[in-house]
């Protein structure tokens, strides 16, 4: 074993453990000098004038990791961001002429992605734009000015299949010119935003469709579309997704859709039913309710969140 022996000056050499016990013992304050340094195995003593200057170099070592970690944080920051922005923007954008004005229309689905069971809804915005060559024309964002008060005078039909259902829009707190109409996609196929009422008192009925498959937001279509006596579409940029599938999103496991969880109670009860055993109906049929009431529950938490 090895012990440390120190002279009267600040250096340390290694030394057996004997010899470190008679040093101490022939001089008592040795042992009080060397606590009053710092020790390293085979180096020099660092003596405390010495705290200083090691404080001072470890905190510029510690300001400088700080720096370089705020950087990578803020270049992840950006990565994770620009990685998502295709789905976040996924939006139809139409350039309108409706009676002798201009309208730039941004249609698609909210909280995208957009996935069976979550909240979404229908999200529109309305421009005035200055005409066709303008710049809310011109790139497909748009300048112009928010068209307010809509939601008194539009409304949007959902369509699903055969299945249909008029929702009104709720004008945005923080947009002007931007509304939504809440819903929530049970089903993967494909929905039909239809649009209808009116704009600067010309009637308008317009239907946005979602679509299946990879979206290119930079798809343009220029041709000109006769929508009505009153209306005519001169541009289109983009398109937004129909809803994913609950089941391919979920990890670790597949999550099933409600849809999905009802058919198969359905099942399970139908085939109790036939086999004529009325518990294990009623037992199915208790176990269908449970699953209904905490699917409700868990939508309710989801909207008063969102609030």
């Amino acid at each position: 074993m090895v012990s440390a022996k120190a002279g009267c000056g600040d250096k340390l050499a290694v030394s057996t453990t004997g010899e470190a016990n008679d040093a101490l013992e022939s001089d008592p304050n040795r042992k009080s000098r060397l606590n009053a340094h710092k020790f390293h195995l085979g180096l020099y003593l660092l003596p405390p004038q010495n705290d200083l200057h090691f404080g001072l170099h470890s905190h510029k070592l510690q300001i400088t990791m700080k720096n370089q970690l705020s950087i990578l944080g803020m270049v992840a920051l950006a990565i994770a961001f620009f990685s998502i922005a295709p789905l976040a923007l996924a939006h139809e954008r139409d350039t309108f002429k409706i009676g002798d004005k201009y309208y730039l229309l941004t249609v698609g689905s909210l909280n995208e992605p957009f996935i069976v069971d979550n909240i979404s809804g229908v999200d529109l915005r309305v421009l005035q734009i200055s005409g066709p060559g303008g710049n809310g024309a011109s790139n497909g964002t748009g300048k112009g000015t928010p068209v307010t008060g809509l939601e008194r005078t539009l409304k949007v039909e959902l369509a699903a299949g055969d299945k249909k259902e008029t929702l009104s829009f709720d004008p945005s707190d923080k947009a002007p010119g931007a509304y939504a109409a809440n819903f929530i996609p049970t089903v993967q196929t494909t929905y039909n935003y239809r649009i209808f009422g009116a704009i600067d008192n010309n009637s308008v009925d317009l239907t946005f469709t979602c679509i299946t498959g990879e979206v290119s937001e930079s798809a343009e279509d220029n041709s000109q579309v006769k929508v009505s006596d009153s209306i005519t579409r001169l541009r289109k940029i983009g398109a937004f997704g129909c809803p994913a599938s609950k089941t391919a999103m979920g990890f670790p496991e597949p999550s099933l859709s409600s849809y999905e969880l009802n058919q198969g109670l359905q099942n399970l009860a139908d085939g109790a039913r036939s086999a004529g055993k009325p518990a294990a109906t009623a037992q199915a049929l208790s176990i269908a309710g449970i699953v209904s009431g905490l699917l409700g529950l868990a939508v309710a938490v989801m909207a008063l969140r969102r609030k």
